[in-house]
């Protein structure tokens, strides 16, 4: 892992430096660029990668999930704790459903998602699952935030506790004590931690709010994969964002059974 970088604050936050850059965590920033992608690479919508001895994922009417997005961890930097450094994670979720298989009692029932991983990568593709076309059934369109398939990159960095996390309100109580006398300042404040973009570990951004900050989703604490409304490609209902998150046990057992998965809109 690499040394945290100094952090850039505007001067309305200085005096609060010392706050903020204890919450700093590692994230990995995701970069997209439209294309067509082999089956091994990372890539948001596409074919996945998919050995024809497994099941494919389905939502309970037995209609097949849609891949989301590929991480493979061979592109990734070895940069955030406990994700696996090698190895293939898919997120997949219901296009058949309206809101895209969240349950919002339980966001944890994978009922509508999945959330796959593939430690052992095979080599030969003629083991692997190549035609995808049942994936949309004729005559039916599916709901889906990601319209164009698009390939990966990767950056590493750091980033502070986005106001956004279900933690802030405690970390940060004196600072908006007092940006909220100042609407100028309240705005700086909102922009400089929004937590916006695509990316896997650091700080989310809700639209709404932070699902964890009720339930029994506070152990929930990892951000797995967040896709953004980014471009006129991805787009989740009014501009949102999807996430997935995961507890720092699970994660470390590479057991991807209890993720919660979350978006929300305007």
């Amino acid at each position: 892992m690499t040394n945290k970088p100094s952090l850039q604050l505007p001067n309305d936050f200085e005096q609060y430096r010392t706050i903020i850059e204890e919450t700093m965590q590692p994230v990995i920033e995701i970069n997209t660029t439209e294309c067509k992608t082999s089956l091994y690479e990372s890539k948001f919508e596409g074919n996945p990668y998919f050995p024809l001895t497994m099941k494919y994922p389905t939502n309970n009417e037995g209609q097949p999930l849609k891949l989301l997005a590929q991480i493979n961890f061979a592109d990734v930097p070895k940069h955030l704790p406990h994700f696996p450094i090698e190895g293939i994670l898919q997120f997949y979720i219901d296009g058949y459903d309206d809101v895209l298989g969240m349950d919002f009692d339980n966001g944890q029932n994978p009922a509508g998602f999945r959330v796959i991983f593939h430690e052992q990568i095979i080599q030969d593709e003629s083991q692997l699952m190549q035609d995808f076309s049942f994936v949309k059934l004729q005559g039916e369109e599916l709901y889906f935030p990601v319209e164009k398939e698009m390939a990966l990159s990767f950056e590493e960095s750091f980033e502070p506790l986005m106001i956004d996390d279900f933690r802030s309100n405690e970390v940060y109580a004196a600072i908006q004590q007092q940006v909220e006398e100042d609407v100028e300042l309240e705005d700086k404040f909102y922009e400089t931690f929004s937590g916006t973009g695509h990316k896997m570990g650091g700080y989310p951004f809700f639209t709404q709010e932070d699902p964890r900050a009720y339930g029994d989703y506070t152990d929930s604490t990892i951000l797995l994969l967040q896709i953004d409304s980014i471009g006129n490609d991805i787009m989740w209902g009014d501009c949102g964002v999807g996430n997935f998150f995961i507890t720092e046990a699970d994660l470390q057992r590479k057991d991807f059974s209890n993720v919660l998965y979350n978006w929300d809109c305007h």
